[in-house]
């Protein structure tokens, strides 16, 4: 009974859903791995041929079983060859299973998106972690709601090596720096920018309260939102020292436990770690499957239910718990 919604060609008129698109039946293939028969089809629109299974999440995939224990274990904290191990796979089979979780996590937050709105104030707030080398640090940006702890957004900002260093370290990263550049000194500025602008739409009153620590770059963001939008919403910007302790009393508690959460169950942001990220590109795919994880899967509180209230329920996005395998019912489309 299976009807394909829409073509599958991201460049055919009818890649969106629409009532006057036509298809036809043709032909089947037996599938090799589980000795299925797939029907085929093909767009009178585009002349593109696909088939059902191009609307799975598990499109040209050998080992499709493979999904739902990597989302497992890369939220729990494994590392690449450490769930390549459990599983018997190669890590590279694993990197790219995660890289297409990843992809796939933003597009369902995203669309879970569509109708939140932001009734609580919002605790901003930077995780510093690296990619490739200590030499190239970076900023996630978080912005978590203050009372249900959802995780709303995050954006990257690419930072320069700061702190301690010998004499061969500060030579190095002068080399680097003269041969791929040095990062924005506006950076972290730009960054939180880009994280508070999609949200500031969402926000169904007149002001809303910003939680921050002391960062002189969070300022100068706020600042460029207000230049950018004319003042239509007022900002009220409440800020908590870095040092003050970091308990539940704190206001900064919702994105400090995030960020806990984080190192903790993120192998590639553990201390000391030699399963610290490669590239950018990775940790944000791994980012947003924690983010996901985080919203919509784990208990807002550990010793709740085991059903008990989620994040994203407490928000009033989602109803219900939501498991993987709900979460990768159906391939996302980007458009």
């Amino acid at each position: 009974g299976f009807q394909p919604p829409h073509c599958p060609n991201p460049k055919c008129q009818f890649h969106k859903p629409h009532p006057h698109w036509h298809f036809v039946r043709f032909g089947h293939r037996l599938r090799q791995r589980d000795r299925r028969r797939i029907q085929n089809y093909r767009c009178r629109a585009c002349g593109r041929f696909f088939c059902a299974a191009a609307f799975s999440t598990a499109y040209w995939l050998k080992r499709p079983d493979l999904l739902i224990p990597v989302a497992q274990l890369i939220t729990e904290g494994a590392g690449i060859r450490q769930a390549a191990r459990v599983l018997g796979v190669s890590p590279n089979t694993v990197a790219r299973l995660v890289a297409r979780l990843g992809r796939h996590g933003m597009l369902f937050h995203h669309m879970q998106m569509h109708e939140a709105t932001i009734t609580q104030p919002l605790v901003i707030d930077g995780f510093e972690t690296f990619e490739y080398s200590q030499f190239f640090p970076f900023h996630l940006n978080w912005a978590v709601c203050s009372e249900s702890w959802f995780l709303y957004h995050f954006t990257d900002s690419p930072l320069r090596r700061k702190g301690t260093m010998t004499k061969g370290q500060k030579k190095k990263r002068a080399e680097l720096e003269a041969k791929v550049g040095r990062p924005d000194p506006k950076a972290v500025e730009r960054g939180v920018a880009a994280l508070l602008r999609p949200l500031l739409p969402r926000v169904r009153s007149s002001h809303l309260e910003l939680h921050s620590d002391d960062h002189p770059a969070y300022r100068r963001a706020l600042a460029r939102l207000r230049r950018e939008r004319a003042c239509e919403i007022r900002m009220v910007h409440r800020i908590t020292s870095s040092r003050q302790r970091r308990t539940q009393s704190n206001p900064l508690f919702p994105v400090n436990l995030a960020d806990l959460l984080l190192r903790h169950g993120g192998a590639n942001h553990k201390r000391e770690t030699i399963a610290f990220s490669k590239r950018r590109r990775s940790a944000i795919e791994r980012a947003a499957l924690f983010l996901v994880w985080r919203n919509y899967i784990k208990r807002r509180r550990e010793k709740d239910h085991p059903w008990g209230e989620t994040a994203g329920m407490r928000a009033g996005v989602v109803d219900r718990p939501i498991t993987w395998k709900q979460i990768l019912k159906k391939r996302l489309f980007p458009s």
